[in-house]
C-alpha cells in the first residue's frame, strides 16, 4: 500500500487540473456511471467524523473517505478538518493508497466551486469577495482565480485578524480585509462563503443582477450561510439532489419557511458538464451553487493522485 503525506499531495496535483477531475467526477456522477452510498455521520463532543465511500464506473476506481471537522482544533492549534482517502484495488478489493486528505479535502472542495464559477459566473468577473479565512479559503481563491480574470479579493472573517493576514498573502491581486459586510458584497462578481457559521453571513436582498454566490462552509440542515433571499432570485446549482435536500441548510430552511419550493434546485454540476442543462444564469437574477461535498470527489482525485505517485515513485509503500 502507497501512503501519501500531505507533501506528497501537494506535489503531485495543480488546481487546473483539479478542477477538471471534478468535471468528470461530477459527469459520472450524474449519468449513472457512479456508485455513491449516503455517507454516515458520527457526531460527538465539538465535531463530526464522515465516512464517504464511493466507486467510479469507468476507471474502476473505488475507495472511501473519513473526514474529521472539529471547530475547536483551532483553539488547540490543529486543523479543523482532517481526515484520510483509502483507495482500493477494483479487481481485488486489497488497500492501494492511504492519502492524507486535510489539503486534498480543500483542494477538491475549491475545485467544484471553480468548477461551478467556470460553468454559472459572468465571463468577466473581476471582484471575488471571501467570507471565512480558514484552510478552505485560500483555495477557493486560488479556484475561483483559475477560471475567472480576478483583479480584487475582499476577505471578510469573524475577528477580522485571519481576513488582514490572509489578504496580504495573496499575490497578483489587489487583496484588503473588509469588516462589513454590506460593503464587501457591493459589486462583487463573485462571492464565496466558507466559514462555520450556521446563520447568514451577509444581507443578499440588494446583490446586482448577475452576481455568483458559492457556499461551501456549512453541510448541515440546520446551518446556513446563504440566506433565503439570495436562494430565491437564483439559479440553484448543486454537487447532488438527494445529498443536497437533506444536508444544506441554505436550501432546506428557505423550503421549510415556504420561501422557495421544493424543487428550487434547476440543475446539478454534472448535468450542465453532460450537456443536459445549459451553463450560465438560466434567465435567474443570480446564481447560487451549493456545496456539501461528496464521495465522488475525493475517489477521483484520489485515484489521480494514486497514479501520479505511482508514475513518479512519490510516497512511501508499506506491506499490510
Amino acid at each position: 500500500m502507497r501512503v501519501l503525506s500531505r507533501a506528497d499531495v501537494l506535489s503531485l496535483i495543480a488546481m487546473d487540473d483539479a478542477i477538471d477531475i471534478m468535471a468528470r467526477a461530477f459527469g459520472e456522477l450524474s449519468a449513472g456511471r457512479a456508485e455513491m452510498p449516503a455517507r454516515v455521520g458520527l457526531a460527538s463532543g465539538d465535531g463530526i467524523s464522515l465516512f464517504m465511500p464511493a466507486r467510479l464506473g469507468a476507471g474502476g476506481e473505488r475507495g472511501a473517505k473519513i473526514v474529521s471537522v472539529f471547530a475547536g482544533n483551532r483553539a488547540r492549534g490543529m486543523p479543523c478538518v482532517n481526515g484520510v482517502i483509502l483507495m482500493l484495488d477494483d479487481e481485488t478489493g486489497l488497500p492501494a493508497a492511504l492519502i492524507d486528505a486535510g489539503e486534498l479535502t480543500a483542494i477538491r472542495t475549491a475545485a467544484a466551486a471553480g468548477l461551478a464559477a467556470r460553468l454559472l459566473s459572468r465571463p468577466g468577473s473581476r471582484v471575488l469577495t471571501v467570507f471565512g479565512a480558514g484552510a478552505l479559503a485560500p483555495r477557493q481563491i486560488e479556484a475561483v482565480r483559475a477560471v475567472r480574470p480576478v483583479e480584487e479579493v475582499r476577505v471578510v472573517s469573524k475577528g477580522g485578524e485571519s481576513a488582514r493576514m490572509l489578504a496580504s498573502s495573496l499575490e497578483g491581486v489587489d487583496a484588503r480585509a473588509v469588516a462589513n459586510p454590506a460593503e464587501a458584497v457591493d459589486g462583487a462578481d463573485v462571492i464565496v462563503a466558507v466559514t462555520t457559521s450556521v446563520t447568514p453571513v451577509f444581507d443578499g436582498a440588494g446583490l446586482a443582477a448577475g452576481t455568483h454566490v458559492s457556499g461551501s462552509g456549512s453541510f448541515a440542515a440546520d446551518a446556513r450561510e446563504i440566506g433565503g433571499e439570495v436562494v430565491a432570485r437564483a439559479r440553484v446549482v448543486v454537487e447532488e439532489r438527494e445529498a443536497a435536500l437533506e444536508e444544506a441548510g441554505d436550501l432546506v430552511i428557505p423550503i421549510r419557511e415556504g420561501l422557495v419550493r421544493p424543487d428550487v434546485i434547476d440543475a446539478d454540476l454534472g448535468e450542465i458538464v453532460n450537456g443536459r442543462a445549459p451553463a450560465g444564469s438560466g434567465g435567474r437574477d443570480l446564481t447560487f451553487f451549493k456545496s456539501v461535498g461528496t464521495a465522488v470527489q475525493d475517489v477521483a482525485i484520489g485515484a489521480e493522485v494514486l497514479r501520479r505517485a505511482e508514475a513518479e515513485g512519490v510516497g512511501r509503500v508499506v506491506e499490510v
